[in-house]
């Protein structure tokens, strides 16, 4: 054997193991995941979720939270509602009426965010492919997971550059519901609600 081909031989050997080390299987994935997305508890968190439904088609919702603080802007039919909602209290504003309707908050409203924290428990995760940019995920429910909310399967994109997700898709019985547009950063300002920007609303409180 020649210097020259044992010299490949070395670099290939070394090549195969760093590659080796580079490797992540999806649980590692998932976790670094879930400590990008748990930064959205202290410095907040926006994404869109489309909801898919048999009667009243596709809508999409913009929500942006900060702890327990939520603000979501829906467009269903054409028609706009902003909710904001906190431990105690959610505000409904439309504004094609100018109505404000006021009720007591059964907690916070970060549900969505809840989906995408800790997606492997309950689930066997499996990597189902790869680009330069992004891992694919599939998320298929444990037969120990008696949790019947729980979707059976979620498909999941995980950004390679950020480790956060680039989509969730969930069929919850009927309804299939897309989690994608992750952003960290949200002020506070974005997402408590103002009531000097409502004076001239009609108010319906039912508190």
């Amino acid at each position: 054997m020649n210097w020259n081909m044992r010299r490949l031989i070395v670099l290939l050997a070394s090549l195969a193991l760093a590659l080796g080390a580079a490797a992540q299987t999806a649980e590692e994935i998932v976790a670094r995941m879930d400590q990008e997305t748990e930064k959205g508890d202290t410095q907040g968190i926006s994404m869109t979720m489309t909801m898919k439904l048999p009667v009243l088609g596709e809508f999409s919702t913009l929500i942006k939270a900060r702890g327990d603080y939520s603000k979501a802007e829906s467009t269903v039919k054409g028609e706009k509602v902003i909710l904001w909602s906190d431990t105690k209290t959610t505000w409904t504003y439309t504004p094609k009426n100018n109505e404000l309707v006021i009720e007591t908050s059964k907690g916070s409203q970060n549900d969505e965010g809840d989906l995408v924290k800790g997606v492997t428990s309950g689930y066997n995760v499996s990597i189902k492919g790869e680009t330069a940019d992004v891992w694919q995920i599939k998320c298929v429910k444990q037969k120990s997971n008696q949790d019947k909310d729980d979707p059976k399967t979620m498909d999941l994109v995980v950004s390679k550059k950020t480790y956060l997700p680039v989509s969730l898709v969930a069929k919850v019985k009927m309804v299939t519901i897309t989690l994608k547009n992750f952003s960290i950063g949200v002020s506070p300002d974005e997402v408590k609600f103002d009531p000097s920007a409502f004076k001239d609303a009609k108010i319906i409180d039912k508190r």
